[in-house]
């Protein structure tokens, strides 16, 4: 896992959990009070005898019921929240048409196309806000072939005020989301310099306990069977006391390097103390995560640290495991780490 995959991966995590959470709750919110509304208006229309208009609120009803009832089976799918804007848009140029009841679905408009504005994204928000005012603004100026009958003044004064309400929105969701935007990045940092070492910048034992551990079992599908390797590079007390801890430092900002290079993109080198880390495989098999431990041990011990007159060769010793589900991951550390003390005791710089 390189610094951006890193950085992506905290992002995923609850910072932006918190926003799509909010989405999605206000979607559920809008989608159910908003039909419940619709087909008691619904009934309400027939009952006068205006089955046009009734025939259409229920339509809608029933859109908006099955647009939230398929976003709970479908869940992290964002076509329902553009689904949902569309629905609207079609709703306010039906009421706009009919004119609802005595000519008052112009007032519908406004809470409409506040839905549109916090229910998709800011962009997507601009897209929809401009062809809805497109699509009113025709119909209220074309009025001779329409049931509704709207005063000019009426019209003119509703446009007015309709562009000033949505101006009003979209600032206010603006410096909202410039805000969030600002927050986030501010705790991005924060949540990466508590997850990563702060020598070597890779993550460190926090990050594998509360971000991806926690990940891992939330979606097992994705990481299991989840093969781990510890790895501990052989006499590094022999550099700290030959050449001092600033050159053994080095050396370990060396050695996590020469790793992060040597992994994919998905899987993941920590730092779990001192001359110790751990490497996470996810969807690698036993046999494979051997290999590529292997490959490792080889490249480290090609790799010798020189520095000036420093010419010091570095081995390491390599422990493997792996976890077939997410019940035995810390089980499948503590065997790894056995497997360490095995290949040390087997005269070291080898994969056990």
């Amino acid at each position: 896992m390189d610094t951006s995959s890193f950085r992506q991966f905290l992002e995923n995590t609850d910072l932006n959990g918190a926003e799509a959470k909010r989405r999605r709750l206000t979607l559920y919110f809008i989608s159910y009070i908003g039909g419940t509304i619709m087909a008691v208006l619904t009934v309400q229309n027939i009952a006068r005898g205006d089955h046009f208009l009734a025939f259409w609120l229920g339509l809608f009803s029933l859109l908006v019921f099955a647009n939230a009832v398929l976003s709970h089976v479908f869940k992290n799918n964002s076509v329902f929240y553009y689904l949902a804007g569309g629905i609207v848009v079609i709703m306010i140029a039906v009421i706009t048409f009919t004119g609802g009841y005595h000519n008052t679905g112009l007032h519908f408009v406004y809470p409409l196309i506040f839905i549109q504005i916090i229910v998709v994204r800011f962009r997507a928000a601009i897209a929809y806000v401009t062809v809805t005012v497109c699509v009113v603004s025709f119909i209220v100026y074309h009025q001779d072939s329409i049931p509704a009958i709207y005063r000019s003044e009426d019209v003119s004064r509703f446009l007015i005020s309709l562009l000033c309400f949505i101006a009003v929105a979209f600032i206010s969701e603006y410096f909202w989301h410039k805000s969030r935007k600002e927050m986030m990045t501010d705790n991005l940092e924060k949540l990466r310099q508590a997850n990563s070492d702060p020598l070597t910048k890779v993550p460190n034992r926090r990050f594998l306990e509360s971000v991806y551990f926690e990940r891992a079992m939330q979606n097992p599908a994705d990481y299991f069977p989840l093969s781990v390797v510890v790895v501990d590079i052989d006499y590094f007390k022999k550099i700290n006391d030959n050449y001092g801890h600033d050159v053994g430092d080095r050396v370990l900002v060396k050695i996590a390097t020469l790793m992060k290079n040597a992994i994919r993109s998905t899987d993941v080198v920590s730092r779990t103390g001192g001359e110790e880390f751990l490497i996470l495989y996810p969807k690698t098999t036993l046999s494979v995560a051997m290999k590529l431990a292997e490959k490792i041990r080889v490249e480290i011990e090609k790799s010798p640290f020189e520095e000036g007159e420093i010419y010091h060769p570095i081995t390491a010793s390599f422990g493997v495991a792996t976890a077939l589900t997410d019940t035995n991951i810390n089980a499948s550390i503590k065997l790894a780490d056995e497997h360490l003390y095995e290949a040390k005791g087997a005269g070291r710089n080898r994969v056990m």
